[in-house]
């Protein structure tokens, strides 16, 4: 039988595609969830950013209102005792007509106190700092001096992710600029109006932020785990509709190859005599290509596969053996 051809088709072994595509697809899969989860965690501090930025300008307005009313007065209290500050203005402590003690409160204390009751209900935590406090509770940490010398460079806003008692916090603080009702305290320190006074430190706690982000990554994780299942799916499934169609060609071409193998192996056992052969008018004999005269049934046995096989036609044996013939017949 004759050799298959070299232009034959093959069978195509997928399995190493098929793990090339997976791989891509995972890969694919893997940086849109980066992205995304990485995204979700900029919305996060985003979030926390304004929440904080919110509870500055609210802190600063009932702080102002404060100041532009000179201070406040409230009872006397364990929680809220007489503004050992504000013991060289005489009237820090006064007493209704019955009797009540009351005492002056000003934005400083008032603001101290709110922050002290936030942090206590909410877990938000603030401070009001400067680099020459009048109150050495007020002094600046680490964090809020770095801020406060980079508003004496020009900038109004600092904040970034800090761990507070081990527990992430998003720290805000703006530049607190002195306002006509501060000068009551702070005149004597040399602060005019407009000057840089201090800052107002805000720090918003990240962990219930960050429980809410876990969620939604959760989710996250959760949709892009079905996609990618759904995309190895359809990768299967398409190499296996790919391999059957593959087989089927192969089997198709295999059938090819066997039939044109059966045919040369046909053709190869057949000899065509072609062209003009000479052969005698009167004895039938046949020129070879070496002016040799034969036999007609040597010429065709040298010259293709068949054989002869004698006998005797009806009208030869007439010619031939007429007298026995005519004996039989008789």
């Amino acid at each position: 039988m004759a050799a298959p051809r070299k232009d034959a088709p093959h069978l195509i072994t997928l399995w190493p595609y098929t793990v090339a595509l997976v791989v891509c697809w995972t890969a694919a899969l893997a940086l849109f969830l980066a992205w995304s989860l990485k995204s979700q965690n900029k919305a996060i501090q985003a979030l926390a950013l304004n929440t904080a930025r919110i509870t500055w300008e609210k802190d600063l307005i009932y702080r102002r209102w404060n100041a532009n009313h000179g201070g406040v007065y409230v009872p006397v209290s364990k929680k809220t005792p007489p503004n050992p500050y504000l013991s060289v203005y005489p009237e820090r402590d006064i007493v209704t007509p019955s009797g009540k003690k009351l005492t002056l409160v000003n934005p400083a204390y008032m603001t101290r106190q709110i922050y002290e009751l936030a942090a206590e209900v909410m877990g938000v935590w603030a401070h009001i700092t400067s680099l020459q406090p009048i109150r050495r509770e007020n002094a600046a940490d680490a964090w809020e001096t770095r801020a406060l010398k980079a508003f004496a460079r020009g900038s109004n806003e600092v904040s970034s992710i800090e761990n507070i008692e081990g527990q992430p916090y998003l720290r805000l603080m703006r530049a607190f600029r002195t306002e006509k009702g501060c000068l009551k305290c702070h005149a004597g320190q040399g602060y005019k109006e407009g000057d840089i006074r201090g800052g107002l430190s805000v720090a918003i706690p990240m962990a219930p932020l960050e429980n809410i982000g876990s969620r939604y990554q959760f989710n996250t994780w959760i949709r892009y785990v079905l996609v990618w299942l759904l995309g190895v799916c359809g990768i299967a499934w398409g190499t296996h509709k790919l391999s059957h169609s593959l087989a089927e060609q192969r089997r198709g071409a295999e059938e090819r190859e066997k039939l044109i193998g059966e045919l040369q192996d046909a053709l190869a056992q057949v000899k065509v005599l072609r062209g003009i052969i000479p052969i005698c008018a009167n004895c039938k004999k046949i020129r070879d290509d070496k002016g040799y005269w034969k036999q007609v049934e040597t010429y065709i046995r040298d010259h293709s596969e068949a054989d002869f096989s004698h006998s005797i036609c009806p009208e030869c044996a007439k010619i031939l053996y007429a007298d026995v013939l005519e004996n039989d017949s008789d």
